[in-house]
């Protein structure tokens, strides 16, 4: 059973036996797991169809994080001891057949939540460039690629698979609670929104986001970056997926500098991993000024996925370090 040490205290992994214990830490820690600019939208009821007997999705979570581009998104709280085969799939299966044809329905209840809450949910829609809130709904619902965040307590391989299976954005959000041996709890996640709400907004805004920056090695970032045309295996966010225009590429020692970019084809899922691989549109290309790492800051060398802004490489003055980019 895993452990956490803090401290001169001992956390012990929670094993969860119903979904609603589960679903309830979700819901508490919804801000925290989703983002600060969400609204979790606590409401189960029945979707069908004419052809189905229909499903009820556990919530919704309305996305503002990007002001301008509000996103809605169908919850799902699972237990890794729930089948893929017999249950998670099939619950998938139904959203797809039923999201639209019920998107009246959803958006009543959403608006209707929200309002319970006294969230100006019609405030929300004018700033994103909609008439209404009903105007914005019926967009995101009827318009748009369903999407879904299957929230549960272990992520496998298997589950990992849906992503492959279904043609629809799925984004597995991994949450374990700890317990001390005084009750106390902790709780382990990777937030939706971690990687955007890491960027200096001092140097650029999340709505500007178009860029990712990779780290790699010598010999992947020839093999593979250079020769391949393409960079795989990266963790993004679906909130990120239709946003992304570009890739750059981090060289580790001994380049330790951003030396490539290269404009995206497009995004795929990779293999049975959950994460995603980047097709170039044509090889990449050598920046003309390569942006080093600031010696005096080495935080900024990036050990995962960054974002920032495709100007922000371009036009880099020639004594830029990294620690302008993001």
């Amino acid at each position: 059973m895993n452990t956490i040490i803090n401290g001169n205290k001992k956390y012990v992994e929670y094993m969860y036996k119903k979904e609603s214990e589960f679903e309830k830490d979700v819901i508490n820690n919804s801000k925290e797991l989703f983002g600060k600019n969400t609204y979790y939208i606590d409401v189960k009821k029945l979707l069908k169809s004419k052809i189905n007997s229909g499903t009820i999705p556990d919530g919704y979570l309305l996305d503002c994080t990007y002001e301008k581009e509000p996103k809605l998104y169908i919850v799902e709280n699972e237990l890794k001891s729930h089948s893929i085969k017999e249950h998670i799939a099939p619950q998938l299966t139904q959203f797809y057949f039923n999201y639209r044809s019920n998107f009246q329905k959803i958006k009543g209840l959403v608006i209707t939540c929200l309002e319970k809450e006294e969230i100006n949910i019609d405030e929300i829609a004018i700033n994103a460039g909609y008439r209404n809130a009903d105007d914005m709904l019926t967009q995101l619902i009827y318009n748009e690629e369903l999407r879904v965040i299957i929230s549960i307590d272990e992520v496998t391989e298997e589950l990992n698979l849906l992503k492959k299976m279904f043609r629809f954005n799925i984004e597995i959000k991994q949450l374990k609670k700890y317990i001390s041996d005084d009750n106390e709890e902790l709780f382990v996640f990777e937030a939706f929104h971690q990687e955007i709400e890491q960027v200096d907004s001092g140097k650029i805004e999340s709505n500007e986001l178009d860029t990712i920056i990779v780290p790699a090695e010598e010999e992947g970032f020839q093999k593979v970056f250079l020769n391949e045309n393409c960079w795989y295996s990266i963790s993004i966010g679906i909130n990120m997926l239709d946003k992304l225009k570009y890739i750059a590429v981090y060289r580790k020692s001994p380049i330790k500098a951003i030396t490539h970019i290269a404009e995206i084809s497009y995004i795929d899922v990779y293999k049975d991993t959950g994460k995603y691989i980047i097709y170039f549109k044509k090889p990449a290309e050598h920046l003309k000024r390569e942006i080093p790492l600031n010696p005096q800051n080495f935080s900024k060398a990036p050990q995962g996925r960054v974002y920032t802004n495709i100007n922000k490489i371009l036009n880099a003055k020639p004594n830029a370090t990294m620690d302008d980019i993001f």
